[in-house]
């Protein structure tokens, strides 16, 4: 054990006194406060349980987002990137002490059951959710196709939960969807960016152009886009400026300083856009608000971001985890930076204002009428009316 205990000790080679380096000392206390937890705690661990509590606790000193990932968490890595997963297709939001359904996506375990916005899962496979296992428990409905899962459901204005049964399946996940509005104006939803996304986009722009010509304006929804793949995020806001630095970021070593910027030409050329955006949006869609909002490319319109304005990065490790790592910050063009606050929308949304009551939503509402109204909308110089 004491072998092993050291070689930890390596790893954990960080400022553990102010301003000095880990000594033998050091080391030894390690060792000790290993032994001391090994023989003493009132339940018997076991040297991996140990050695991963280790890591965990060296990263959750750091921030928020720095993580220590099982060889599961790994997967969902990748599945969200990608779009491919074993699961029910729903897009979720993490409560404290429940699941929020944002949306059950079309054939799906989840539409075939019934599930809808607004739901909330209180309880997966007999246990209850709590904040204590609320994050935990979105690893809980991922799983082999055909494996079974077994949900209680609450909802607005029905007195008694659900008792849902539903069998996973392989969910290939579309990240894009285009839909008409009014009078010629149509609605792109982009839910969370992957590795396809902007393949998505190019072949949906292509047959709203063909099909359709250039619409009067188009409104841009990335409400409760919880972010994703920064790549990602740079090839959408290339579609809709051209020859202009979409973000900067900041890190520690120069390979992480980077100015990632747009080509030439647009795809929807001097059509007016309007941004939607909630506290659910996040990261990477925080990027392609804060970009088009500062070449003044589109109106933002809703709630104050989420704020989160760093970039991670993941280390696979060789025991079959891996090291979720805060490498950098990000800067919108104009040297916004986004951690804690957020993208300000141009136009604030009062929360009472951002809920949707029988199938209306305000928030388009309002969009429209910007459109119709031509207040300070894009008219393709890069200027605001």
């Amino acid at each position: 054990m004491a072998a092993g205990c050291c070689a930890l000790g390596l790893v954990l080679a960080g400022p553990l006194r102010a301003g000095g380096q880990v000594s033998v000392e050091d080391l030894r206390a390690f060792a000790d406060a290993w032994g001391y937890i090994k023989e003493n705690f009132v339940e018997e661990l076991d040297d991996r349980r140990l050695f991963e509590a280790a890591i965990r606790g060296m990263l959750s000193e750091l921030d928020e987002h720095s993580a220590w990932l099982s060889g599961d968490d790994l997967d969902r890595v990748e599945e969200q990137a990608s779009g491919r997963y074993g699961g029910l297709g729903l897009r979720i939001v993490v409560q404290d002490d429940h699941l929020r359904v944002v949306e059950a996506m079309g054939n799906s375990p989840a539409q075939r059951a019934g599930l809808v916005a607004d739901d909330r899962i209180v309880a997966i496979n007999d246990t209850e959710l709590n904040a204590s296992n609320s994050r935990e428990a979105l690893n809980w409905l991922r799983g082999s196709p055909g494996s079974r899962v077994e949900l209680i459901v609450e909802r607005d204005g029905e007195a008694e939960p659900r008792y849902v049964v539903l069998h996973r399946e392989l969910i290939n996940r579309s990240s894009v969807s285009l839909e008409p509005l009014e009078d010629g104006y149509w609605r792109l939803h982009i839910r969370q960016f992957q590795h396809n996304t902007a393949d998505e986009l190019d072949q949906l722009l292509s047959t709203l152009r063909t099909d359709h010509g250039l619409p009067p304006g188009l409104v841009l929804d990335l409400r409760d886009n919880p972010g994703g793949v920064l790549q990602a995020a740079v090839a959408v806001a290339d579609r809709f400026l051209s020859e202009q630095l979409v973000v900067y970021t900041e890190g520690r070593n120069e390979g992480q300083n980077l100015s990632l910027g747009s080509g030439v030409g647009e795809s929807l050329p001097g059509v007016p856009v309007v941004v939607l955006i909630n506290r659910g949006s996040a990261s990477a869609a925080e990027i392609v608000a804060g970009a088009l909002q500062d070449h003044g490319r589109a109106i933002i319109l809703g709630q104050r971001s989420h704020g989160k304005g760093s970039i991670q990065t993941v280390w696979p490790l060789r025991n079959g985890g891996g090291v979720r790592l805060t490498t950098a910050r990000y800067y919108t063009p104009s040297g916004r930076r986004i951690e804690a606050g957020g993208i300000e929308p141009d136009e604030l949304i009062a929360d009472e204002d951002m809920l949707q009551v029988n199938g209306s939503d305000p928030v388009l509402a309002r969009a429209l009428q910007l459109f119709r109204s031509a207040e300070r909308l894009y008219r393709g110089s890069g200027q605001l009316d």
